[in-house]
């Protein structure tokens, strides 16, 4: 073996101070050879306990043999983020208490000039409060389900009904009324339509491809009534996305700009960095104790529309996992910018 090198202490005494639990562990032969100050604290464990340990005894003893195949496949794949298993199941570390933790392991392999192979590094991170969001996630879409379906049992058959029914007034009886029933029920599907988008787009994103923007924004451009309309986007944006959802984000996007910024407004698409998009316009804006607002279900500062079309964006875009803040752009109008987003190129 060689010596060690003042590099390696240095690295060595910066993995034992990292705030991180970091668990270095011989993959041949299961021993544990260094860990972090963070990771005894993890685990209830000294130091010293956890260099006498196998790396095996951090997780559940009726399970050993499965963690052990789990490790050696992704050692092979190196680097690897181990939350669970091919079935699912969650992976879970076991405390000197015997608390089962749930948790993700970010692991790689990394050289080391005291051992003859590659050792195996990980970082422990307890995952408990993400999958207790998970299963909330999950129990919301499940109510959204049940409301998606009232929606468009309950509310859509008879809606179609008096929509029938006015037209056949229409054809017998001259009245001044039937233009308002109309246009009442035409206000009531659209409500039921973005009430029933608003419930879906809060589940899980489609499959996820390349979406080229320029090509999505021209899908939408025959859809709003984009009148006078300026529109200045970055050519071959792409983004990893559900083509439809991105599709919806755009159109309500649009449709916000040519509402509160007139005929002649001028939106403009692009990349703030590497991973955030901004669509802004030149418009008049949104005030800045208004802004939180915008995103709630039927909030609408003019009075027009379902005030549904932010809050739909926001689900859509928390549903592929990005974050989206509205603030002012240079020219004073609105600017909404996309965080986290897979950017191509």
């Amino acid at each position: 073996m060689s010596p060690e090198t003042e590099e390696d202490t240095n690295l060595r005494g910066l993995i034992e101070s990292s705030p991180d639990s970091i668990v270095i562990a011989n993959p041949e032969t299961g021993e544990i050879v260094e860990v972090s100050q963070a990771a005894e604290t993890f685990f209830g464990y000294t130091q010293e306990e956890l260099y006498s340990m196998d790396v095996l005894a951090l997780h559940p003893a009726d399970e050993r043999d499965r963690y052990e195949d789990l490790f050696k496949t992704h050692f092979e794949r190196n680097p690897a983020v181990i939350s669970q298993f091919d079935d699912g199941s969650p992976v879970f570390a076991v405390t000197a208490d015997g608390d089962r933790i749930p948790v993700e392991i970010n692991a790689w392999a990394m050289e080391d000039v005291n051992h003859d192979q590659p050792l195996f590094q990980g970082v422990f991170r307890n995952i408990s409060e993400r999958l207790r969001r998970q299963r909330e996630l999950q129990r919301q879409n499940e109510q959204l389900d049940e409301f998606a379906s009232v929606i468009s049992h309950d509310l859509r058959n008879p809606l179609n009904v008096a929509q029938g029914r006015t037209a056949l007034l229409d054809r017998e009886y001259e009245s001044e009324h039937i233009e308002s029933l109309r246009t009442a029920l035409s206000r009531m599907e659209e409500i039921v339509e973005d009430t029933l988008a608003l419930a879906r787009n809060g589940q899980r994103v489609g499959e996820m491809e390349p979406v080229n923007l320029v090509s999505a924004i021209g899908k939408c451009w025959e859809t709003v009534d984009t009148s006078a309309t300026t529109l200045e986007i970055e050519d071959d944006l792409r983004i990893r996305a559900d083509p439809d959802r991105i599709q919806h984000v755009c159109e309500n996007l649009l449709r916000n700009a040519v509402e509160h910024g007139g005929d002649d407004v001028t939106v403009r698409i692009g990349q703030a960095d590497e991973q955030t998009l901004y669509f802004e316009d030149d418009g008049p804006g949104i005030p800045e104790d208004e802004r939180d607002a915008v995103f709630e279900p039927g909030y609408s500062s003019t009075g027009g529309g379902t005030g549904f079309g932010l809050a739909i964006v926001q689900r859509i875009a928390e549903a592929h996992g990005w974050g989206v803040t509205l603030t002012n752009s240079e020219s004073g109008g609105a600017r909404f910018e996309f965080t986290d987003v897979e950017i191509q190129r």
